[in-house]
């Protein structure tokens, strides 16, 4: 029987585990160490310090696999299942000892007889063959009536002149490996020189290059006249927003590109991708040379983004981006294609089936090869220079075949493109990336509904299962029907009221109260009230500094299903009791509900422990809740392996794995230290046309941190087969603590931000006017905080902005503008209306509105100038009387440059942050974030990579557990997590204030929300920064003041530390 791409990467992951680690047992047969194969399998040979020193071919073989590899065998729990399926394997390479109990195997002993290697090589043939019929080209609609919308909702009619049309694959090949790269400064000013000249303009490039080198320092404080830049994992340039970074960048790729290097450049957004691609043709244009740069744009942004330019009156970029839809003239029936044409999801409206009984798939478009939606991509398979975004290089799919190297393949990465098209990648704004990561990783869809029209693919795959074959069938049903049956019935449970997500319990079962419809918004994830648990049935105080004793850690674990491990704890009797109720109450063995039947038995063997009623019920909800939960997950992790092989053929198995991260674009290293998805829950009630709601569950994936620093390294070689160069750029991609952020790998080159009072942070709270007291905004309600918002606004302009505006008008009259800004779209609308409130002319004030969707219903007046974040840009040019802009901080504080109408400088003197930034930990991404970094460590290769490799799994968990068991409040964290997020918080504000710092511009930082500055709760952002500088190593220390210099300065003395003394 042929093996699945699963078991043959198990096998290679065995067979590559042993030419590294394997070793002879006293029979002289080779025993391979089954951690290190997991190792091998989860894409972590960079913890191993020999791997640097394994041969090219060798390297390239890893690659290789790491390509083929399913992601689930990369998770640590699913390769020990899989290692334990030997037993029942006779054909496998690797057997288990005979002797060994299942939960004892440390080893596999080989039994294939050859070299390591050989068989990689041979088994690789066979996985690769696989990968590729799973990723064979859509066959091509043909001359008919064809159907496209998710129940086909519109129908188009084919001619007979596209009969046994072929869509020609875009011919891709692989660049050539380029150990390291060597660029003069010499060379880079004489290009600038160059450049100026032909155009006949000030050489400001030149002027700004100069600057930029003159600060660049190497380790140890080494002037840096050349940048040399070596392949694999990647190199770090840190220097101040302002500076010049991308007009680096620009001339980089230039000089690369001339010397026959094609160069890939990611920046932050589509439109930064765009003007980048601009700038760069340009030059080449005056410079007479034959070389192409295009721009890498996801499909699905091109109608959006050619419409933009259109009304913006951009039309050489409205060329380059717009498109025509020949499927368009052709629709007989039903609304017309717009935006997300169905390029590849054409579905005969008759479905012929094949010999094997199943439904005809989807098929391509015929006009897909030569439609100019998919211009950009032709084109930038044989540019020199090739500008794409974040979002598109971390999860971007080329919808067009692809000819790799000479074999044709569907669905390639866009990462996977770029790396083979390129032999240097500069990335702008790198640690931004990384942090997008964990929001773009963070994907949803809905699980269950009662009493609302929702698409469930749940319920789509169960239909779908017509067209599996019995032997996939079998693998499917299992886990799909327990999903469904979870799902489902944890629903039915909350809207019931039997249990409840949020931290209060509904007014009664089945009834509701005013406010009761957002109880359970929010994302959930199993576990976020363990410290409730923990309290009351082991005496854990969430207040203790101490870490929960292990001992209590297995015996709480092994409470719920999920969680539990191979060997029981010591447990007393009744809390033994409680965990055989809790396996209960999510069996289905018995067809029947006993869930109110459990619920009363857990309060009666809980009953002496918890004594108020209240306590109890919190305390039994937050176990039923766990558990099912938890339950859930495992049935959702083992669903979208089961989903996820290649060659099946179902629509809504397809949505499902890419929508939970089955289908990664960071497969290289598909998970983070906790070695699983994360998946978090959210119930959204209604009350339309009938009482009801819907489940939705979100999946995080990926090992953002371990992904950028192995860029070039492990992930280059997963998509190209070759190490490649790369750049990381930023203002801020060193910073310690900032887990979102900060890049785990050493700077390379940095520029210390040494200019005197070019960045000030000041104090800038509002009075209240009655109270004479500190306007607050964070720590209060959501409620209390719409009128203090609006107060804030007023008082803000009567205290301070009315002065500062007029202090600019008269010494800096072309930079007479300030930003403001807060958490969202509607604390922008009210500091907005409350500014209005108090000055003379609304038309001075400015606010950011939503691309989509309804505006915030705040009522401003006509005149006040509402823009999306497209156009902010543009303000200074297209509103010259405003002096006040406002907007949600998430949106401005990366990529934007407002600057003076014919100028470079920035067209903004100050920033106020009005509201203390969320500090969210039990959020996702947060969560998701915090703990792989905490896992992660210093990181460092090890002469012990599987030890290093379980003390990082080891403090997953750890980091899980206490974020889990802590009061979610700001003001009860603990200092860690405290520090933590006022290191990210310090990232925003370094980033936000950068705004206002183009062409070497000074900025002042005002920090306004009264939560800022209140130090009765240890929240105020002065102690925090003590104790977070504090606790930094010297190393740490000397690293941030070398990078930020008088940024640092500024924030140490608004914190009151004197730097010379620490």
């Amino acid at each position: 029987m042929s093996a699945t791409p699963s078991r043959l990467a198990f096998q290679i992951a065995c067979a590559l585990a042993e030419e590294f680690f394997g070793f002879p047992d006293s029979d002289g047969r080779t025993e391979v160490p089954l951690e290190s194969a997991a190792l091998v399998a989860a894409g972590r040979l960079d913890l191993w310090r020999d791997w640097a020193k394994q041969p090219a071919t060798t390297q390239e073989l890893v690659g290789r696999f790491l390509r083929v590899r399913p992601n689930e065998v990369g998770s640590h729990r699913r390769f020990r299942d899989m290692a334990r399926a030997l037993r029942s394997d006779p054909d496998s390479s690797y057997a288990l000892p005979p002797d060994v109990p299942d939960t004892d195997v440390r080893t596999v002993v080989a039994r294939h007889g050859q070299r390591p290697l050989d068989l990689v090589a041979r088994l690789l043939e066979e996985a690769e063959r696989k990968y590729v019929q799973g990723r064979r080209p859509l066959p091509v609609a043909g001359p008919g009536r064809w159907g496209f919308g998710w129940r086909g909702e519109s129908i188009v009619e084919l001619p007979m002149t596209v009969k046994d049309a072929r869509v020609e694959p875009i011919p891709l090949d692989t660049t050539a490996a380029i150990e390291e790269v060597t660029v003069t400064r010499v060379a880079l000013e004489a290009l600038a020189e160059k450049i100026a000249h032909h155009r006949g303009e000030r050489p400001w490039q030149l002027e700004i290059l100069a600057k930029l080198f003159t600060g660049l320092r190497a380790d140890e404080d080494v002037p840096v006249r050349e940048l040399l830049l070596k392949a694999g994992g990647i190199r770090l340039l840190n220097a101040p927003t302002g500076v010049g970074k991308s007009v680096l960048i620009r001339l980089l790729a230039i000089h690369l590109a001339s010397a026959g290097i094609p160069v890939g450049i990611v920046v932050g957004r589509v439109d930064e991708a765009a003007e980048t691609a601009e700038k760069i043709a340009e030059d080449l244009a005056v410079l007479g040379v034959d070389l192409r740069c295009t721009t890498l744009v996801s499909p699905r942004r091109l109608a959006e983004k050619a419409a933009q330019a259109a009304d913006d009156g951009r039309w050489s970029r409205f060329d380059a981006l717009g498109y025509g839809c020949a499927l368009a003239a052709s629709v007989i029936d039903g609304p017309q294609p717009g935006k997300d044409e169905p390029c590849t999801s054409l579905r005969p409206l008759v479905e012929p089936v094949d010999r094997k009984g199943r439904p005809a798939p989807r098929h391509a478009c015929p006009y897909l090869g030569v439609c100019d939606r998919h211009r950009g991509l032709r084109e930038a398979a044989a540019a020199d220079i090739v500008v794409t975004n974040h979002h598109n290089l971390a999860h971007g799919i080329i919808p067009v075949p692809v000819l790799v190297d000479g074999v044709e393949v569907n669905r390639l990465p866009a990462l996977e493109f770029l790396l083979r098209r390129s032999a240097v990648l500069l990335i702008d704004e790198v640690d931004f990336l990384q942090s997008s990561m964990f929001d773009a990783g963070a994907r949803q869809l809905a699980l269950a509904a009662s009493g609302t029209a929702v698409e469930l693919p749940l319920v789509q795959l169960d239909a779908d299962r017509t067209m599996l074959l019995p032997g996939e069938d079998r693998d499917v049903v299992p886990p799909l029907t327990r999903t469904r049956f979870l799902a489902d019935q944890f629903l039915n449970y909350v809207l019931e009221g039997d249990v409840w997500l949020a931290d209060a319990r509904p007014a009664a079962a089945g009834t509701s109260r005013p406010g009761d419809e957002g109880a359970d918004s929010g994302w959930h994830l199993p576990g976020s009230r363990d410290d409730l648990v923990l309290k009351h049935l082991f005496g854990i105080d969430d207040g203790q500094a101490e870490p929960v004793p292990e001992a209590v850690y297995e015996q709480f674990n092994w409470l719920f299903p999920d969680s539990r491990g191979d060997r029981a704890p010591q447990l007393p009797q009744w809390l033994g009791d409680v965990a055989d109720q809790l396996t209960l109450v999510v069996s289905n063995d018995t067809a029947q509900d006993h869930f109110r039947e459990i619920r009363h038995r857990l309060h009666e063997l809980l009953a002496e422990r918890v004594e108020r009623d209240d306590d109890r019920r919190e305390v039994v909800n937050v176990l039923l809740v766990r558990t099912w939960l938890g339950a859930l997950h495992q049935a959702l992790t083992r669903l979208t392996y089961a989903v996820a092989a290649p060659g099946v053929e179902m629509p809504a198995a397809r949505a499902l794995a890419e929508q939970l991260g089955t289908v990664t674009q960071h497969q290289a290293i598909p998970y983070g230290q906790l070695g699983y998805l994360l998946f978090g829950f959210r119930v959204d009630r209604v009350d339309d046309p009938r009482r009801g709601g819907k489940l939705s569950v979100q999946a995080l994936g990926g090992d953002p941190h371990t992904t950028i620093a192995q860029l070039g390294g492990t992930v280059a070689l997963a998509a190209a087969g070759v190490e490649r160069v790369v750049l990381g750029l930023s203002a801020t991609a060193y910073f310690p603590g900032a887990a979102r952020e900060h890049v785990r790998a050493g700077i390379t080159y940095s520029m210390t931000d040494a200019d005197q009072d070019a960045f000030t942070t000041l104090a800038g709270q509002a009075q209240d006017e009655l109270s004479q007291t500190t306007i607050r905004i964070g720590g209060r309600s959501e409620s209390g905080k719409t009128l203090a918002v609006r107060e804030l606004g007023a008082r803000l302009w009567d205290q301070h902005l009315d002065a500062h505006l007029r202090d600019l008008a008269a010494n800096d009259e072309d930079r007479e503008r300030c930003m403001l800004v807060g958490n969202s779209y509607r604390q922008a609308a009210l500091l907005a209306a409350g500014i209005v409130s108090r000055c003379a002319d609304p038309g001075w004030v400015a606010v950011v509105v939503p691309r989509s969707g309804p505006p915030p219903s705040i009522v401003l007046p006509e005149k006040v100038v509402t823009l999306t974040i497209d156009e902010l840009e543009s303000l200074p040019r297209k509103h010259e009387r405003v002096k006040v802009c406002v907007a949600p901080l998430s949106l401005v504080a990366r990529g934007l440059n407002i600057l003076v109408p014919g100028d470079q400088r920035s067209a903004l003197a100050s920033v106020w942050v009005c509201v203390r930034p969320p500090t969210s930990i039990t959020e996702s991404a947060e969560l998701f974030a915090s703990v792989n970094a905490y896992a992660l460590g210093t990181d460092e290769s090890s002469v012990d990579p599987v030890g290093m490799w379980g003390m990082q799994r080891t403090r997953a968990f750890r980091r899980l557990f206490h974020i889990l068991t802590s009061d979610p409040r700001f003001s009860r964290l603990s200092k860690e997590l405290k520090a933590e997020a006022v290191a990210g918080m310090l990232v925003d504000m370094i980033q936000l204030a950068g705004r206002a710092r183009r062409g070497g511009t000074p900025v002042r930082l005002y920090l306004v929300d009264g939560a800022f500055h209140d130090p009765r709760l240890g929240t105020d952002i002065p102690s925090l920064i003590r104790y977070y500088f504090a606790n930094l190593s010297p190393a740490q220390q000397r690293g941030l003041s070398r990078v930020y210099g008088t940024t640092l300065t500024s924030f140490l003395d608004f914190a009151g530390i004197d730097k010379e003394t620490m």
